[in-house]
């Protein structure tokens, strides 16, 4: 499977596409643009077509020839940031590589502190929850964090990011930086077991450490031989995200998971390799919330559509995209059932605006922006 940064996209859309229109039947931008994907790459993609775009990949999943749409907006991301044609920097709020980001300075605001467990002392087994979970999640990261230490004892916590983020916002050689440090780091840390629960980072990392001597590992499988068998636990449907289109390696993990615990489940309209993004793709809700809006009200409502009293998803990105939004199945993080953790995910978008509203406002917001965040 090719990555985004391979860079040949256009050409095999301006030279292979036949028109067939099956990608813009699965995808709202598409829709938007009307126009087929060799047309588009004749021309050359736009700006704001790019970064409208989740990167999800549908598009390459039903197109019959498995040419990619979305690998040619993710081109033009990187071609527009090295060429200045976008200030990228207007958006370093998001990026993970600097100290202080919007999520680190959620964590220091809230007083998240995970310094009681063990952040650099070696190990054989590393945690890597992924810093959605970390930030919007605590309890759960820590509860995640205890079961893996009653199988693996003294694990270490990773507080990293995976890089992803860097790659989405057209930022190649940084994303590059972030892997090397990241790999330096588990090697220093003796890791030869790394456990993921995000599929975001897990895909990330799993290319990350071809040839490197470290298993990785997701959490569903560290932990489903411990998962005790039940019965009439309700009925639940699973959004599968995006990352896990082309394995399927989350997906039926987390089935085979709460089908154990008695979970009935019911799929719906789109699951699995023809999932729908969840709005939170490519950071394009904040290039074009208005798509990223219209993405989870179509989710919610094939959810919806089932039956089921419950929408699992495994990507905290996505379940925090669903919970935010009123809707007639309670959203849950899979790693909640199984751990039998309640958290109400509703109020995270308002904790999150509460760090920018009221008198320190301004205050944070320079916080998070000043190029002292810079590493």
């Amino acid at each position: 499977m090719k990555q985004y940064e391979d860079g040949d996209a256009v050409e095999e859309l301006a030279s292979q596409c036949i028109d067939c229109g099956l990608c813009a039947d699965h995808c709202m931008l598409l829709k938007e643009i009307d126009e087929s994907p060799a047309s588009i790459a004749l021309r050359g993609a736009e700006l704001e077509e790019a970064f409208a775009c989740s990167l999800c990949r549908l598009c390459e999943e039903v197109c019959p020839l498995n040419l990619s749409p979305a690998r040619m907006f993710a081109e033009k991301r990187f071609s527009a940031v090295a060429e200045s044609e976008i200030d990228i920097n207007e958006y370093r709020y998001l990026f993970p590589d600097r100290h202080v980001n919007v999520m680190s300075f959620f964590r220091q605001y809230y007083g998240i502190d995970y310094s009681d467990l063990n952040l650099s002392s070696p190990s054989n087994t590393a945690f890597f929850p992924g810093c959605t979970m970390m930030t919007y999640s605590p309890e759960l990261s820590r509860e995640v964090y205890t079961a893996i230490s009653k199988i693996y004892p003294n694990p270490v916590f990773l507080s990293s990011c995976c890089g992803k983020p860097l790659y989405q916002l057209g930022l190649p050689n940084r994303g590059n930086k972030n892997r090397k440090e990241l790999i330096e780091l588990l090697q220093r840390l003796e890791v030869k077991r790394l456990i993921v629960a995000c599929p975001n980072c897990y895909y990330e990392l799993k290319q990350a450490l071809v040839g490197i001597d470290i298993d990785i590992l997701t959490i569903y499988e560290v932990l489903l031989d411990n998962i005790p068998l039940g019965q009439h636990m309700g009925s639940c449907t699973i959004h599968d995200s995006c990352p896990d289109r082309f394995e399927g390696i989350f997906g039926a993990q987390v089935r085979q998971a709460l089908e154990r615990m008695g979970y009935q489940l019911v799929e719906m309209k789109h699951s699995q390799e023809e999932t729908i993004c969840c709005g939170s793709g490519g950071q394009i809700s904040h290039f074009r919330p208005d798509l990223a809006e219209e993405l989870v009200k179509l989710r919610l409502e094939e959810a919806e559509q089932t039956g089921a009293n419950i929408l699992a998803g495994y990507c905290h990105s996505c379940v925090l995209n669903f919970a935010t939004v009123p809707s007639g199945v309670k959203v849950r993080h899979a790693l909640n059932l199984i751990l039998g953790l309640q958290e109400d995910y509703s109020g995270i978008r308002d904790k999150a605006a509460a760090m920018l509203a009221g008198p320190d406002a301004e205050d944070n917001w320079l916080a998070i922006m000043a190029e002292a965040g810079e590493d």
